[in-house]
């Protein structure tokens, strides 16, 4: 990677990753609840830019494929995020893209239709309350869901500028997060805001439909799938369920199934033995009766052949995630005992506060 820069007290981080597991993996070392699935084919590649503080961290994340994720930040902490021009994200079915705001303190759906990136700030929710209170005391922060907020054009343009000259600049500190928070709030209490108490999704019904279809494949994708079973299990008609789900996940569901089955065999590939299993029998405990269609499928997906990824990881290859490159939400001298790898193929700059 190219070099880096920090002010005191602030840490940077710069990392590559090629794969579902090693984003899944780096989000629970930062404290984050994270299930990602790539439902495009071919290599995927994840940039991301942290900068941190102690109680607080400015991310940038970048991703080229289509990914679908459930994402829960870390427990006391609230996550603000804006998506730059040029780019969108799907966030419960609606659109997430410019002058628009993702408050999220809850578990969120989010789906990167193929090439995006999202900026965003995490803080301590106490932080965020306290700061609401005293800058806006009528402005309501108390929410069960995350929210997706419109906001006036020229405030989020201000905010996107100074976040991406932040990131560049690859240096914070605790006044410039305070000034981001007070940018966000004060957007959320605009003529705007004044309506945000509400959630600003997309159909609720679309979503419903689409999370209901989700819950069932989630538990049923390993056996045989049939519409009619979904459709059943749903309540809806076939083309109003197919419809939903298209709008929701920008995939149908047998692509989603499909991709689901593809995605959870790599993880137990991941995970095995080239001594004790097999890629026949992975392939079959995820659904797939034909180890041939299996094979061609995973090349597709992946870029390489499921052999390939079981030889890989089972080589041990690899380097240590830097030490402090970990966001607000879990004790960093508890991680240390379980310091998380890298495979390779990834790779991480970190420059430590000075």
């Amino acid at each position: 990677m190219t070099g880096t820069r920090s002010s005191p007290g602030s840490t940077l981080v710069d990392a590559t990753f090629h794969s579902m597991e090693e984003l899944e993996e780096v989000a629970y070392a930062n404290g984050w609840q994270a299930q990602y699935r790539q439902m495009g084919k071919g290599p995927v590649t994840s940039r991301r830019r942290w900068l941190h503080l102690p109680q607080s961290a400015l991310v940038s994340h970048h991703l080229d494929n289509r990914v679908h994720g459930r994402l829960t930040p870390p427990s006391g902490c609230v996550s603000l995020g804006i998506v730059p021009p040029s780019y969108h994200l799907l966030f419960e079915g609606a659109v997430f893209g410019n002058n628009m705001l993702l408050v999220a303190d809850t578990e969120t759906n989010l789906v990167v239709p193929g090439e995006a990136r999202c900026d965003y700030l995490v803080v301590p929710k106490h932080l965020f309350e306290e700061s609401s209170r005293a800058l806006f005391p009528r402005l309501s922060t108390n929410q069960e869901q995350a929210r997706l907020m419109p906001c006036p054009h020229s405030g989020w343009s201000v905010l996107q500028v100074e976040i991406r000259n932040l990131l560049l600049d690859g240096s914070v500190t605790a006044e410039d997060i305070s000034h981001l928070l007070c940018r966000f709030l004060d957007l959320m209490a605009g003529e705007s805001g004044k309506r945000m108490g509400k959630r600003c999704f997309g159909n609720r019904s679309t979503s419903h439909i689409a999370r209901l279809s989700q819950e069932y494949i989630e538990d049923h994708y390993h056996e045989t799938f049939r519409m009619e079973d979904l459709c059943r299990y749903t309540g809806i008609s076939l083309r109003t369920l197919q419809r939903s789900f298209l709008v929701y996940f920008q995939v149908s569901p047998f692509g989603y199934i499909k991709a689901r089955r593809l995605n959870a065999a790599r993880q137990a590939l991941v995970a095995a033995d080239p001594s004790r299993d097999q890629v026949s029998r992975i392939a079959f405990d995820n659904g797939y009766t034909h180890l041939g269609r299996f094979s061609v499928d995973y090349r597709k997906h992946f870029g390489e052949s499921p052999r390939e990824t079981l030889a890989r990881h089972w080589n041990g290859l690899g380097k240590k995630f830097p030490a402090g490159a970990f966001l607000p939400g879990l004790d960093t001298t508890e991680l240390s005992a379980r310091r998380m790898t890298i495979p390779t193929g990834s790779s991480a700059n970190v420059c430590p506060p000075r």
